[in-house]
């Protein structure tokens, strides 16, 4: 089969779920238009709160197309190799640097040189498996897991070592406006440099108190990260001797921490916790 016939076969795999993904953003759109006209005709004074912000644009569109081509070639496959993506070991906080400091076993490259580039797979030891995190703080799905991922890694810290591969700006200030979600919410423009990145990861780091077992790079500005592992939002996956071993799905809707609790879970039982001080 030749080039244009398979980018029209892969294009024809993406077509239902990007549709259903546009769907999904007019319904809510619809939903919330309809309780600000409720709220408008009812008088109330959270009309004039804040700016109505629609998920379904042009901008939106093409960022949702865009995730799908990425997840379709996707380098990384399950079982097979992990693709040693490139990455920029984010420079620790005082915070972080004290406690790494004062633990007796550290995770691998915890100690390297902070903003220098570094290869993923550097993270991961030969007995351990690496559980490696993507995600951006304008992600809101992302944001709301983030405490969640937090347990994970304290509750799993015995066993499995923890990787957070910050990205891309899912929904960037100067881009995909995305409508707050939750109470907790962050405006990054589209990184111009990767000090601008490294700084978005630190204080959503810092902001969530992750613990310091959970090592933090980022992404290089080529992006060959997210294009490898097909993240475009947030994805989550764990390595264990070069291979892929669990595979999350695409987010933001198959972004499933409870699997990867599942799976520690199950190395738990069959390895026991590491009491090695």
């Amino acid at each position: 089969m030749g080039s244009a016939g398979a980018e029209l076969l892969v294009t024809l795999q993406i077509l239902p779920g990007f549709f259903s993904n546009c769907l999904f953003m007019a319904l809510y759109d619809s939903v919330v238009l309809l309780k600000r006209v409720v709220s408008l005709l009812s008088c109330s004074r959270s009309v004039s709160c804040g700016e109505w912000r629609r998920m379904l644009t042009s901008a939106g569109l093409r960022a949702i197309w865009n995730s799908f081509l990425l997840d379709a070639y996707k380098q990384v496959k399950l079982g097979c190799e992990a693709p040693n993506s490139k990455v920029v070991k984010v420079p620790e906080s005082p915070r972080w640097s004290s406690s790494i400091n004062s633990m007796t076993s550290v995770p691998r490259g915890a100690r390297a040189q902070t903003g220098d580039e570094c290869r993923l797979l550097d993270f991961e030891s030969s007995d351990r498996p690496l559980v490696v995190n993507f995600g951006s703080a304008t992600c809101p799905p992302f944001i709301s897991h983030l405490p969640a991922f937090r347990q994970l890694v304290e509750d799993f810290s015995d066993v499995a070592d923890f990787l957070l591969v910050y990205i891309d700006e899912a929904h960037p200030s100067d881009g995909w406006v995305a409508p707050q979600m939750g109470p907790c919410s962050f405006s990054f423009r589209k990184h111009q440099n990767l000090e601008e990145r490294m700084g978005a990861a630190r204080q959503l780091t810092e902001h969530f108190s992750l613990p310091p077992q959970c090592q933090l790079v980022a992404d290089c500005m080529d992006n060959n990260a997210n294009v490898a592992y097909g993240v475009s939002n947030e994805r989550v996956c764990i390595v264990h001797q070069r291979k892929i071993v669990y595979l999350g799905g695409k987010g933001p809707f198959f972004y499933n921490l409870k699997e990867v609790r599942q799976w520690l879970e199950q190395l738990r039982q069959t390895v026991g916790p590491n009491t090695e001080e």
